[in-house]
């Protein structure tokens, strides 16, 4: 069964404000990637949809007063501006794609799951 607009809003509140259409699109565009992951498929689609809608800045994305601070920052001061960023949390950023984001990461947790091992072309 396919993943709609509210399924993902149930998991992820931070999107109540993200219009329908916005979400159904990335809902949408996830089937390809998550076809055939059986009862893990409309999860996929969920982690699949939030993450894009994240990396590309889709409006109406709700922040955490945790998440006003950019993730990873360990240090801020304003006075001539002072700033130091983890480690892992540029790494991460460096690292672009799904790791990118937490949804991301599970997307890629569960693709490993349902995605077959190598395949052989040309073998009869």
């Amino acid at each position: 069964m396919a993943a709609t607009p509210t399924d993902l809003r149930l998991r992820y509140p931070a999107f109540r404000g993200v219009a329908n259409d916005d979400i159904s699109y990335w809902l949408d565009d996830a089937l390809v990637y998550v076809s055939g992951w059986g009862d893990e498929a409309a999860a996929g689609q969920i982690e699949y949809a939030a993450h894009h809608m994240v990396e590309v800045g889709v409006p109406g994305i709700a922040k955490t007063d945790a998440e006003q601070i950019p993730a990873g920052v360990t240090k801020f001061k304003s006075g001539t501006m002072d700033v130091a960023i983890s480690e892992a949390a540029a790494n991460r950023s460096l690292a672009g794609g799904y790791a990118s984001t937490v949804y991301g990461q599970r997307f890629l947790a569960m693709q490993r799951r349902n995605a077959g091992g190598p395949y052989l072309v040309g073998c009869v």
